[in-house]
Formats: C-alpha cells, sequence, structure tokens
C-alpha cells in the first residue's frame, strides 16, 4: 500500500495539484522525521507542533503561520527557507526509497473545470503508478471540500475517458476508459491543522505554483523562491509526464 497526501494550491495563471506518496513500510519513518523538522521550527523559530503551516502566507510579508487566533509571524526570508526545507527533507527521504512525488499543473483561466480536471489527471497517474509496482493506492486530502472531491473520486472510479497523445487508440477512439481501481478505501478526509503530511504536500503544491506562476506571488530576481521546486529531483515521479523534464503533467 501507498498512502498519498494530496494537496491542490491556485494562482493567477495556473492550478496545481500534488500528491506526496509515501510506501506503508516507510511511514513511519517519515513521519518521525516530518515531526523532528517540526521541533526545529519550533525552537527555531517558535512555531509550535500545532500551528497550520501555510506556505503561500509565510512567503508574502508579512508572513504569518497558522490559523486565525494562533498565528505568528515570521521573516520573508525564514518563511522562504521554511518552503525550502520542507522540499529538501522529501527529496531527502526520498534517496531512501519508498517516496514519489506526482504533479499536475493546468492553466487556471478555466476555474473549476481545471480544479476537476487536475484532480482526474493527478488520480490516473496515482492508479498508474501504483498498479506499475503491484501496489494499491490510499488517497487523504483536507477536508475542505469534500462533496466535490469524493463525487469526482466515485466517478473516477467508474468511468475515467483519458485521450490518446495521437488522433485516436488502437481501437479508433478517441478516449480509452482507464478506472482508478487501483486506488481504494477513499477519499478519506482530514484536518490539515492535525495532519503534518497534509501540510508537507501543501508545500510541493505551493513551490510547483511559485515555479509556474512566479511573477505573480514573488519579487522579481527571488531566485531561491523561484527555484524552490528544483530542489526535489529523485522524489519526482517523472514517468507522469515524459513530455517534461520534471514529470509535471500539463494536460
Amino acid at each position: 500500500m501507498r498512502l498519498y497526501h494530496i494537496a491542490e494550491a491556485r494562482g493567477r495563471r495556473c492550478y496545481a495539484w500534488s500528491a506526496t506518496g509515501v510506501d506503508a513500510e516507510r511511514w513511519n519513518d517519515v513521519i518521525r522525521e516530518v515531526r523532528d523538522w517540526r521541533l526545529r521550527l519550533r525552537e527555531r523559530y517558535g512555531i509550535a507542533l500545532a500551528t497550520e503551516l501555510h506556505p503561500l502566507g509565510m512567503v508574502m510579508p508579512p508572513s504569518p503561520v497558522g490559523d486565525r487566533g494562533s498565528r505568528r509571524t515570521v521573516s520573508r526570508e525564514a518563511g522562504v527557507e521554511i518552503l525550502r526545507s520542507a522540499l529538501r527533507l522529501i527529496e531527502r527521504e526520498a534517496g531512501a526509497g519508498g517516496i514519489e512525488v506526482i504533479n499536475v499543473c493546468l492553466p487556471g483561466v478555466r476555474g473549476t473545470r481545471s480544479a476537476e480536471v487536475g484532480l482526474g489527471r493527478l488520480l490516473t497517474r496515482i492508479n498508474t503508478s501504483v498498479t506499475a509496482a503491484d501496489r494499491h493506492a490510499f488517497v487523504i486530502f483536507d477536508d475542505s471540500r469534500q462533496a466535490q472531491v469524493a463525487r469526482l473520486y466515485r466517478r473516477f472510479r467508474v468511468h475515467n475517458p483519458i485521450p490518446s497523445r495521437f488522433d485516436c487508440w488502437e481501437d479508433g477512439a478517441p478516449t480509452l476508459n482507464l478506472p482508478i481501481d487501483a486506488v481504494i478505501g477513499g477519499p478519506v478526509f482530514r484536518s490539515a491543522r492535525t495532519d503534518h503530511l497534509l501540510q508537507l504536500a501543501r508545500f510541493v503544491a505551493c513551490a510547483l505554483l511559485l515555479q509556474e506562476d512566479f511573477t505573480n506571488w514573488a519579487r522579481r530576481g527571488d531566485d531561491e523562491l523561484a527555484g524552490a521546486f528544483s530542489i526535489l529531483d529523485r522524489a519526482l515521479n517523472r514517468e507522469a509526464s515524459d513530455r517534461d523534464p520534471q514529470g509535471i503533467v500539463r494536460r
């Protein structure tokens, strides 16, 4: 079994979905490293373990972290470093195996349609990845859009038409139905406030958005922020899209 924590991030031009998948055998090791990372954040920046991190807010001055009533402000520079440290943690753990990151980034001008199509593309790639590894997937979302995500999941389990890269599939049809039958038992919804791995997935989605829609979110010349997503290398599932050097699904 591979457990995927899934997050999204929306900008003016792009809609990003990211899934951080951890093999069940490695889950305890990874969650221990995440907790140690949060302890270091508490020691250095005074950010409590119970604080929910919002990465986009952290890289905008002033940089609030946490929910209303429990927010603490860190410098923008500290926010950028926290973002990069989250990605370094994922990349470091990927070196030991059992972790992958799958990413989808679509034009955001279609609004809700981009969100639905993006989620379908993401779940399809998750299904393909675990099928190739002779595993199953268990997907975990934050609880902000339960009804919509649950509805789409049920639909994709039965009807998931995939367009051909060429004009048509071998049987002449423009699409092929590929139900996500290796994605089982879900989706499950949790509060991101209490789930550090959901927050970690959120860092990946936000870093992807910052890379793809940088001019709308950051100051010109801020290379550390624009290039944060490139910290991920071994963690990336590049087979998700052989058209993109980072494996990002873009259509």
